[in-house]
């Protein structure tokens, strides 16, 4: 929204909408009133111009594969995902990031519709590709400028959906792709989609996980902790306080993996921080944040669930699995479901 509390709209090009409900006005004041807290939750590294090249770069590291095995397990099992799909419906990309699995999913959507009903020669599918990034929608709706489906990208937060639910044609198929889903305290996000889903509406997401406890499972905690405190993404986190002003000798970056209750079990989350290692100081706009010695600034989470444990959290807050892929390693998985009546 803006100062005057409406949500600011525009034409970008062609059939291309682009709805502003979170400015860079206000991702600074979030910024601000976070490190003030220090907090620097994980939605904020993603923004800006930076924000947007840093994810890129890291995307493309060897060291981080999670968001391109994710990918390959979509495109994998596209066929057999597009079945279950009902033709006409309109597809929600929360966290779209730069737009290339939705792409793959639109172009397969498309060739449905138009093989189901060839005789109209046309495609009833709107895409709505949602990021806190203004540049990755247009990223993401330029991606699909070929494509014969109507578009209106939003710019905005996840519990912003109320507000974007206004903007969407119904019945929906709502995506959380690239492994978002699991960015989030797992009640909480399904609530909130759950609550924003009409009958008829899909929900569609997938997840790194964790195979089975047991050996394997050792195995793969180090290696989540390999991929996640990598250079590249230890890097990416510390983007938004290099931005304003303070250099890498500032301070540390630490990643954990621990082991935390649930209304499940017991469940992993990585747990970030980083540590103050002298006085200092960041300007963000008209903004002065100084930080002490020894302060430390907490941050954002993944969660590593194992399948069983995914398909556990979506029982108990109302939604029947209609599909789900595993890659044979147990290590990826792709879901498509709908709430429970």
């Amino acid at each position: 929204m803006n100062s005057t509390g409406k949500v600011e709209s525009w034409q970008v090009s062609g059939n291309k909408e682009k709805i502003i409900i979170t400015s860079k006005k206000d991702i600074e004041a979030k910024l601000c009133e976070s490190l003030k807290n220090h907090e620097l939750p994980d939605y904020l590294l993603y923004t800006g111009t930076g924000g947007a090249r840093n994810w890129l770069k890291l995307d493309g590291a060897e060291t981080f594969p999670v968001a391109r095995e994710l990918k390959a397990l979509l495109e994998e099992n596209l066929e057999s995902i597009v079945r279950f799909i009902p033709t006409g419906m309109s597809l929600v990309s929360v966290g779209v990031g730069n737009g290339e699995k939705e792409k793959v999913f639109l172009e397969a959507l498309v060739r449905k519709n138009l093989a189901e009903n060839p005789a109209s020669g046309k495609v009833s599918i709107r895409y709505y590709p949602i990021d806190i990034n203004s540049e990755f929608v247009d990223i993401a709706l330029e991606k699909v400028e070929n494509l014969p489906v109507e578009r209106i990208g939003i710019v905005g937060l996840i519990e912003d959906m109320a507000t974007f639910k206004k903007n969407w044609r119904l019945p929906i198929l709502f995506c959380i792709l690239g492994n978002t889903f699991c960015n989030y305290e797992p009640e909480f996000i399904l609530q909130l989609v759950r609550e924003n889903l009409e009958q008829g509406d899909l929900f569609f997401f997938d997840a790194n996980l964790l195979p089975t406890e047991g050996p394997e499972a050792q195995s793969a905690r180090k290696s989540v902790l390999g991929t996640y405190a990598s250079r590249e993404n230890a890097l990416f986190n510390m983007y938004p306080l290099l931005q304003y002003g303070m250099t890498l000798e500032d301070f540390d970056f630490e990643l954990l993996l621990a082991h935390v209750n649930s209304r499940i079990g017991g469940v992993y989350r990585t747990r970030k921080s980083l540590y103050i290692l002298k006085d200092t100081e960041l300007t963000i706009g008209a903004e002065t944040i100084g930080f002490r010695e020894g302060d430390v600034i907490r941050m954002g989470f993944t969660y590593k669930y194992t399948y069983d444990q995914i398909t556990a959290f979506l029982d108990i807050c109302g939604f029947d699995i209609l599909r789900a892929f595993l890659s044979e390693d147990r290590a990826n998985a792709i879901i498509l479901a709908k709430k429970r009546i």
